[in-house]
């Protein structure tokens, strides 16, 4: 039992961060119909920038709001010079543009900073804490709650903030929201800045576990987008759900089933969301409507 629940801690740790970023999935999906390919490398870009503050001298504490605030404008420049001239084009345009920007940032990415990888201490040390026997580090207390703190904030957003019930009227009826004297092309930026920077916090989170290289939100993006379809691309609190369920599934079956070790524990979570997906094509918190054609 004890070893079971170890298992757990560790996938709700890695969970969290598919979580986030299958939150800033969801995001852009809501308010654009789109899928962001690229979201994965956008969330590298912030963590690189991490670091190369952390190696000027930046104590981590002040870099942070420096990171989050060019992710902010990084996903709304996107938006603005790149999604926007194609809005209203075939899903195949779109998939174009969106696969695209993610090979054109790992390439600037790899042009700006090269492929050796390097490491960032996490700000919350490495403090081993104990409930029992369970064993918890303090960066995975401490990132997985970054993570909550940041999902629950972006649902306030929605729910009470006049910009985020702009956001929301504009995703569910764009044309109805102009008449009310809303922008939705403004709000359509500010959504991808938002999920930028929910996807900056999944990489800060990530990076002192994968290191900081150019692949290093690729498993992860792969993840997010299953979670992301589990719990229904239309849904934001079925993203986060579906991105706790896979960390914890893939920990699960990485060390309950023989065989199953490293890459090949994701056939596991992979083949419940396939099955789930028979019963409820929309995911499981999805109600099946579309955002936009």
């Amino acid at each position: 039992m004890i070893e079971l629940l170890q298992q757990v801690v560790n996938g709700l740790s890695t969970g969290c961060v598919y979580a986030a970023l299958a939150l800033a999935i969801s995001v852009i999906y809501q308010g654009a119909g789109i899928l962001n390919f690229a979201q994965g490398e956008m969330a590298t870009v912030a963590a690189y920038s991490a670091w190369s503050l952390d190696a000027l001298g930046w104590p981590m504490w002040a870099a942070l709001p420096v990171v989050f605030a060019g992710a902010a404008v990084l996903g709304a420049v996107i938006e603005r010079l790149l999604v926007r001239p194609v809005e209203g084009a075939s899903v195949l345009a779109l998939v174009t543009v969106s696969t695209a920007l993610l090979l054109g940032i790992n390439g600037l990415v790899t042009v700006l900073w090269g492929t050796d990888p390097h490491s960032l201490a996490g700000p919350f040390g490495t403090k081993a804490l104990s409930a029992g026997e369970v064993t918890v580090t303090s960066q995975q207390l401490g990132g997985a709650a970054t993570v909550l703190v940041v999902m629950a904030a972006v649902g306030l957003f929605f729910r009470f903030s006049d910009v985020g019930l702009r956001m929301k009227a504009v995703s569910q009826n764009a044309d109805s929201a102009v008449l009310l004297g809303i922008r939705p092309g403004r709000m359509r930026a500010a959504g991808w800045a938002l999920a930028a920077v929910v996807g900056a916090v999944a990489g800060f989170v990530a990076a002192p576990a994968t290191g900081v290289n150019p692949e290093m939100m690729q498993t992860p993006l792969l993840m997010a987008f299953a979670a992301a379809a589990l719990g229904g691309f239309g849904s934001r609190v079925g993203a986060v759900v579906g991105g706790l369920a896979l960390g914890v599934l893939t920990a699960l079956a990485a060390r309950y089933i023989p065989g199953l070790n490293g890459d090949l524990a994701l056939s596991v979570p992979f083949g419940v969301i396939f099955l789930v997906l028979l019963l409820r094509p929309h995911g499981l918190f999805s109600r099946g409507s579309a955002v936009r054609a």
